[in-house]
């Protein structure tokens, strides 16, 4: 909350009582005048928040209390018991909606880039499967983050139109409900120039049915220490693709319901059985191979991999005729991507040569990698899992690797401690971020980020192990093949 939204909740917690022992009208309509211009002062200078609504209608009816002197707390014990509860349940459902749901501020990238940002559509000849429309083309937008050169340009706004727009509509939310996050300030810049040079280049994939840019905190950082980020947005799996023309193509729930049905729920049912019954390591790798190789999430992965494809082999064109001009070193190419976004870019590490490093971050490595093995150097960096959370990705890497392969994880970290959610949703009850400190928990990843690929792709005398000595919260080792 802001000190005007502070001030403005403490003095329609004080105004009650006060009005029911002062007898002095004059002092009554002094107290509800400062209430009245702490409103004003907030709504022009914070702007209207429709969390602070219950607050706003219990201003409004304290002020005329105090303007007609009214006694707030007057009648029988039973009539002031429900006045005090019905008064305080009102600012307490207005203080817990601006708590939770905050104007927050992301970190500030300690690179020394500032960041700007574009779109590139790219427009396929594959036929998109996920659409009813008949030999309709796979589309992709895909948000270009770069070290940029600043003159005027203007900060853009927190997630555009797609990424709101059906994150609302994932939870059946009005289409406007998150206006409010025009009040929040990003550190990307609208449009500007490319910094002079060529810049390695990473690729990202976001998580299932997740806001495809809500990764500010991490992305910010990255990209100020010298990376070009190319933001996929996997078109009908993400909450809401924004196109050029405005059209916002949301979530395909229908197709979720034909892949993700009875069958595939049975199928993991019938392999975790068998993961917790038995401690022969022969069944639970053969159960386990089943549902990497089958599950519907399998489906997704190949196909996410194979958007990255499309990507990778776009970026030559780009580099010669867009913005990007002379600025992508073509042969020092990663990826990155984190929950089945994860999942892709292990897949898209196997099938694509141009590739020369990846990460997953807290994702279940589904797909053909527990058929072969790695040859590229990859790090996989989890959340805190419970103990009780089977770790399939024991299986999926279990023929290792022939060079330098990773594991890490983050303690007291959650699956979303990895995007921008626990800034947005600030309860660990609801975020999913675990109890570290969502800050924290974006610097370790990217410090690790960065690292390796600094690393892998700029060649760059680093041991990542080391990393590890400067947080306790993270466990880091390096697996030897």
């Amino acid at each position: 909350m802001s000190y005007l939204e502070i001030l403005l909740l403490s003095l329609v917690s004080i105004l009650p009582f006060y009005l029911s022992v002062q007898n002095n009208s004059s002092n009554h309509k002094y107290l509800g005048i400062l209430t009245v211009i702490t409103l004003i002062l907030h709504i022009i200078l914070d702007d209207f928040r429709w969390q602070m609504i219950p607050i706003y209608l219990s201003c409004i009816f304290l002020v005329l209390c105090s303007y007609k002197n009214w006694k707030f707390f007057k009648g029988s014990w039973l009539r002031k018991i429900t006045s005090c509860i019905f008064l305080f349940s009102l600012l307490g459902i207005g203080f817990l909606l601006s708590t939770i749901l905050p104007i927050f501020s992301l970190p500030v990238p300690t690179g020394k880039y500032q960041v700007g940002s574009k779109y590139l559509h790219l427009v396929s000849d594959e036929t998109d499967n996920l659409t009813k429309k008949i030999n309709d083309k796979r589309e992709l937008m895909i948000k270009v983050w770069y070290p940029a050169i600043i003159k005027e340009e203007e900060k853009e706004a927190y997630l555009n139109d797609g990424d709101r727009y059906g994150f609302a509509a994932k939870y059946g939310l009005p289409k406007n409900i998150f206006n409010y996050l025009d009040k929040v300030e990003t550190h990307t810049f609208q449009s500007p120039a490319v910094v002079d040079g060529k810049f390695p280049l990473l690729i990202f994939s976001h998580g299932l049915y997740s806001k495809a840019s809500g990764y500010y905190a991490l992305i910010e950082e990255i990209v100020s220490n010298g990376f070009i980020v190319l933001n996929i947005n996997h078109t009908y799996e993400s909450v809401g693709t924004l196109f050029p023309s405005n059209e916002i193509k949301l979530y395909s729930k229908e197709y979720d319901r034909k892949k993700n049905n009875k069958e595939m729920a049975t199928m993991i049912w019938s392999a975790m059985e068998v993961y917790k019954n038995t401690t022969d390591e022969t069944k639970r790798i053969e159960s386990v191979s089943h549902i990497l190789k089958n599950y519907f999430a399998a489906e997704i992965t190949h196909r996410w991999a194979n958007d990255i494809d499309l990507v990778v082999h776009q970026i030559p064109v780009w580099e010669k005729y867009t913005f990007l001009l002379n600025h992508i070193d073509l042969s020092k190419i990663g990826v990155f991507g984190h929950s089945q976004g994860g999942a892709a870019a292990g897949q898209i590490v196997l099938n694509n040569p141009k590739i020369s490093a990846g990460i997953s971050i807290d994702g279940v490595q589904w797909g053909n990698m527990v058929d072969t093995f790695l040859t590229k150097p990859f790090l996989l960096l989890s959340s805190d899992w419970s103990e009780d959370h089977p770790n399939l990705n024991k299986y999926a890497f279990r023929n290792g690797s022939l060079t330098d392969f990773y594991q890490a994880k983050i303690k007291n970290s959650g699956h979303s401690s990895f995007m921008d959610i626990p800034f947005m949703i600030n309860s660990s009850l609801i975020n999913e971020g675990g109890k570290i400190e969502p800050e924290l928990a974006i610097e370790i990843t990217s410090k690790v980020v960065i690292q390796f690929f600094n690393k892998y792709l700029n060649e760059k005398n680093i041991n990542i192990s080391n990393i590890e000595n400067q947080y306790k919260e993270l466990v880091l080792k390096k697996i030897n093949n």
